[in-house]
């Protein structure tokens, strides 16, 4: 009955079809040089997501004793939650610019900004609905205010580019040499206007100068330290990037 729809082909034809065409039948998939480089981007853009998330919420440190009365009046060290993983994203930072170079590490930064405000805005659209009783809360949570999103994505952005200019340009003085120390120097620069830039435009004139001092500084001291905590683990992963990457040095 479909017999019309079939087109007959002689036996020596389809034998010279399957000669000429030996894949036929097989699947194929582009394939590219054997690289790390997709996965410390899942990894810095994961990070950046998620402390985007977490960072929404302040809470309170230790206290010092002396220095938290000289500091800023007395009472405890003030902290957000993105201090647990956001420092992380700028040693991520670090050793994707030392290994892959300026050009790979800005279309990660720009990847991490599309994605954080891909995020911050369905986060809005999802607040506009009408909640089931019981989700009520969900708004107070993760509905982002407008003012923390300018906050958070001109910090990262202006923090994380400076970050990696600064380990480019070091590099191309000292090559191979001092890798810690343009990592150290790279986070001091970047962290100091990422911070500075996410504090004031986010919570300037909503919490006292005294607050906004404590949170402020003791951001990016805090985050300084964890990069100087991490370093040998930094410098242990760069050099095994370096090692098994095949296009490194080429």
């Amino acid at each position: 009955m479909l017999g019309w729809f079939t087109v007959t082909m002689p036996l020596d034809t389809q034998s010279r079809s399957a000669a000429a065409s030996p894949d036929a039948g097989r699947v194929h998939y582009a394939t590219g040089a054997t690289t790390h480089y997709d996965l410390v981007v899942a990894l810095f853009v994961s990070l950046l997501l998620i402390s985007g998330v977490t960072a929404a919420k302040l809470f309170e440190g230790p206290r010092i004793p002396g220095f938290s009365t000289w500091f800023y009046g007395g009472g405890n060290l003030i902290f957000d939650g993105g201090a647990f993983l956001f420092p992380l994203s700028y040693v991520v930072d670090d050793v994707m610019t030392e290994v892959y170079g300026w050009r790979r590490a800005k279309r990660a930064i720009w990847m991490g900004f599309a994605m954080m405000f891909l995020a911050a805005l369905t986060y809005r659209v999802v607040a506009l609905t009408t909640p089931v009783p019981g989700f009520e809360a969900w708004n107070q949570v993760l509905a982002p205010v407008t003012r923390i999103t300018v906050a958070s994505l001109s910090g990262y952005l202006a923090g994380e580019l400076l970050n990696s200019l600064v380990v480019v340009r070091l590099k191309a003085r000292m090559a191979e040499r001092a890798v810690a120390l343009r990592l150290i120097a790279s986070t001091l620069v970047g962290e100091f206007v990422d911070t500075l830039l996410f504090c004031t435009i986010a919570y300037a004139f909503s919490i006292s100068w005294g607050e906004l001092a404590n949170y402020t500084i003791t951001g990016y001291v805090y985050k300084c330290l964890v990069e100087l905590c991490v370093v040998p683990i930094s410098l242990a992963v760069i050099r095994w990037l370096k090692r098994v990457e095949p296009t490194y040095g080429v």
